[in-house]
């Protein structure tokens, strides 16, 4: 039994969650903790600016009654915080709010969204924020996922993965899209004799999946999850037992779990995509490092696969997590 509390704010996406379960991990080896989750709701989005006027300007009006008065969320646990983590733009106040009032250190995983970021003890991103001091700049978002074993690195079973996105993150796929993407896995199964292992999400859309659906033969599917009709927690699954992984790029959440399983990984593009500055450097960053190969879906059955176009070594970013707040935790204690 530990004496040391985490308090983790769940703002009830799966990705924050799993970025913030991810630092909670990679500190339970030098910092032995109860991790106690947070699930939390924004109650009035309009009034964004003022929570962040509040944080920046007069932190002394930090109370739990302020705190309940902006968020709806389930009971505190009685064991103060040793550390608080979150991420999500929608997190950023509950986190310095419970950080000041308990006096404790906090961590966020994401952009600053106007907070200052002397708020936070440190700030994960994967791209630097500009001017921020105790910005952290990972090589990969941090992620809920155990690093894959020699045997699934090596796995030789005749599959590839495709985890397939929507619109949204600006990018806009059309029928044309759709009907390129199902061409294109069709040329790459016969060329590279392999089946597909493929999952929608909930971004995909019934639409997008039927044209998928008519467009794709049976022959060249080994197994398709259709989440608007059966959604099914498969995506580590497939990554675990494909040897080739393929995903749409409209989710950095989608991208940076292809890359955590240390295989070639290839990012699809519709025609049409205007993707943020922040995820634009993120991918340019991944592509520069060798973690994936970006594509237009147009191109996608001009890809070849070869091991020497991904890096050889992925960085270990639990490590890199570990380094940056344990000295800080040191010192709060």
């Amino acid at each position: 039994m530990t004496d040391k509390t985490v308090w983790i704010l769940s703002d009830g996406l799966a990705g924050h969650y799993n970025q913030s379960i991810g630092i909670s991990q990679a500190l339970q080896q030098a910092f032995k903790h109860e991790p106690h989750i947070i699930h939390i709701k924004l109650k009035y989005k309009f009034l964004r600016s003022i929570m962040r006027l509040i944080a920046n300007l007069f932190p002394q009006l930090f109370s739990l009654r302020l705190f309940s008065f902006f968020y709806k969320h389930g009971l505190l646990p009685t064991q103060h915080p040793s550390l608080i983590i979150s991420a999500g733009g929608n997190t950023l106040f509950a986190n310095i709010a419970l950080g000041t009032i308990y006096h404790c250190p906090n961590v966020f995983s994401g952009t600053l969204k106007g907070y200052r970021g002397s708020n936070l003890n440190k700030v994960f991103t994967v791209t630097p924020l500009s001017g921020i001091g105790n910005n952290i700049v990972l090589d990969l978002p941090p992620a809920n996922i155990p690093s894959p074993s020699a045997s699934t690195i090596k796995n030789t079973q005749p599959y590839y993965a495709l985890l397939i996105g929507g619109d949204g993150a600006g990018y806009k796929y059309t029928q044309n899209d759709w009907s390129q993407l199902a061409e294109a896995m069709a040329t790459i199964a016969k060329r590279d004799n392999i089946t597909w292992k493929i999952t929608t999400s909930r971004r995909t859309g019934e639409l997008a999946e039927q044209q998928l659906q008519t467009r794709l033969k049976d022959e060249y599917l080994s197994e398709a999850i259709w989440f608007s009709s059966n959604p099914q927690k498969v995506v580590k699954r497939f990554l675990d037992e494909s040897r080739v992984i393929f995903c749409t790029e409209d989710s950095l959440t989608m991208v940076s779990e292809a890359i955590y399983a240390h295989k070639p990984a290839v990012t699809l593009q519709p025609q049409s995509m205007q993707p943020d500055d922040n995820d634009s450097k993120a991918l340019d960053k991944y592509q520069q490092k060798r973690f994936i190969i970006r594509s237009p879906i147009a191109q996608m059955h001009q890809q070849k696969f070869d091991r020497e176009r991904f890096c050889e070594r992925y960085p270990d970013v639990q490590t890199q997590i570990a380094d940056a707040i344990i000295p800080e935790l040191d010192h709060a204690q």
